[in-house]
């Protein structure tokens, strides 16, 4: 057993190990219908994280924080790890879009790259070396997503109609094109070639390409064994290119992905809300051995997504995972701390169900957030045959703003509950005026998606990007000065203080 998760399962890591030595941290293999970290089954459990390379709501007006920063990306990345967590899966890499009106994308035209994009990404792969955990790939997505896009916008790129990406050869020719970008990458962060990096689990084709079809009324017959036919080919591409990851499939023939030599791992994305909505089974532990008896014995299944489930239909899952030979599931889905102050957000549409923040709070019991955080947290230790560890204190420190005539801060990873205080000079003495705060704000679904998707007269995301402040000083007189210093805190301890904050009240 190595170092890193030996001190990570008995709850050791009070910081990020970073361990440089390429055998301490292997590429991940396969072994028929199991995954190896060296000689030692891989299997995980965690949430997927469709914001880590990019944000896709409560953008800036000058597009400044589309990017997740450094403070957002260890945010995510230390969640996971309290959690237990050893992979997540990104998004698909977006593809501009003139119906975007000017929000970066990581394509940006043909065979044109986003390099701030890509220095984004660099730094994921980079800080996935220090939390121990692996970071599943998908290229791009089947669908049309507002600041996302997909292979139709991709042909766009290359001057061809809706359709082309999966059978015109100039097209899949542009595709190779970024396939070699990606993959040939080096990183700017920490030197390394993409396709050497251990912090990359798989390399997904794309994201459920299945629904390409089913969204546009295509007749599944024609383009079934069209967009199986594109991922073989591209498969074995990848692996020409690089032979050390592994390549994941991302909808198509089962049995022809099976039978491929090109591809090692079997994705299903498993939803209760979405199955019931089409009238479908939708008793996840069901679906989900069904899917691992056709992989049995074949190659590894993951759940690379579920959810949108109630907690008994979630543990059913959960269990199922532990007891079957199935690799991993993956939450749907988990948010950052934005930098500016809160949490970034997001509502399914259609659903009653937001995004879920680490560590849990009350604001989210509609998700049953925290029930769920504990679950699968003890399930993530359990599977990977390890103790459940202490709680760690929370960190970094806070930082206050000043929002909307009140305060906010950039909280800090692991705490539930914050206190302010105040004073009338910069040392003290201080006095506590507030305990019990929390920056996990889940606004009315209709609120948060009008910070999401929707776009404004100048077809830039709608609504105030500003954070919604978190604490209002109602004693403060007007026109008086006063000194604010906050810290977290959760069962396990607090976090320093934070800077102090000063402000004059209007």
């Amino acid at each position: 057993m190595t170092l890193r998760p030996l001190l990570a399962g008995f709850g050791l890591l009070l910081f990020p190990l970073c361990l440089n030595a390429a055998d301490a941290w292997p590429l991940i293999t396969r072994r028929g219908d199991a995954l190896y970290e060296g000689d030692r089954p891989f299997r995980f459990l965690g949430l997927a994280a469709p914001n880590l390379q990019a944000h896709e709501s409560q953008i800036h007006a000058d597009f400044g924080n589309r990017f997740p920063d450094d403070y957002e990306t260890r945010d995510m990345l230390d969640s996971m790890q309290r959690l237990g967590g050893r992979a997540t899966r990104i998004f698909a890499l977006s593809v501009a879009s003139p119906a975007d009106r000017g929000m970066p994308a990581y394509i940006t035209g043909r065979r044109q790259y986003n390099e701030q994009a890509f220095r984004c990404l660099d730094l994921i792969l980079a800080r996935c070396h220090e939390y121990d955990i692996r970071l599943i790939i998908p290229f791009i997505a089947s669908q049309s997503f507002p600041f996302v896009r997909g292979v139709d916008e991709f042909s766009a790129l290359s001057g061809k109609p809706p359709g082309s990406f999966w059978i015109d050869e100039e097209v899949k020719a542009d595709f190779r094109h970024f396939l070699d970008f990606v993959l040939n990458r080096r990183n700017t962060v920490n030197g390394r070639l993409y396709k050497d990096d251990p912090a990359i689990l798989a390399w997904q084709l794309g994201n459920e390409f299945m629904s390409y079809p089913g969204d546009r009324k295509l007749d599944a017959a024609v383009w079934v064994p069209r967009l199986t036919a594109w991922s073989l080919e591209m498969a074995a591409y990848i692996k020409q290119v690089d032979p050390n990851h592994l390549v994941m499939e991302a909808g198509g023939d089962r049995e022809a992905f099976l039978a491929s030599p090109h591809i090692d791992v079997m994705s299903a994305h498993l939803y209760e809300y979405w199955s019931r909505q089409k009238g479908e089974p939708s008793d996840l532990a069901v679906l989900a051995r069904a899917e691992w008896e056709n992989c049995r014995g074949r190659k590894p299944l993951m759940v690379d997504e579920f959810g949108l489930a109630t907690i008994d239909n979630n543990r059913a899952l959960i269990a199922t995972i532990r007891e079957t030979g199935i690799v991993g599931g993956l939450l749907w889905s988990l948010r950052s701390h934005r930098r500016d102050g809160g949490f970034m957000l997001h509502n399914e549409e259609g659903t009653p169900i937001n995004s879920y923040h680490y560590p849990g709070f009350g604001a989210g019991q509609g998700n049953q957030e925290t029930q769920l955080f504990d679950l699968l947290r003890h399930a993530a230790f359990a599977l990977r045959g390890l103790p459940l560890p202490p709680l760690r204190p929370p960190a970094p420190a806070p930082v206050l703003f000043a929002t909307r005539g009140g305060f906010t801060w950039r909280g800090s990873t692991g705490a539930n509950h914050y206190a302010i205080e105040r004073a009338a000079a910069p040392a003290g003495p201080w006095e506590v005026r507030a305990v019990g705060l929390h920056d996990s704000v889940v606004a009315h679904p209709e609120q948060v998606l009008a910070l999401e998707g929707k776009r404004g007269p100048a077809g830039g995301p709608a609504g105030d990007p500003r954070p919604v402040a978190l604490w209002f000083d109602e004693s403060a007189a007007p026109g008086s000065t006063w000194h604010y210093r906050i810290r977290g805190f959760n069962a396990a301890g607090a976090t320093d203080y934070s800077p102090v904050f000063t402000i004059t009240k209007p």
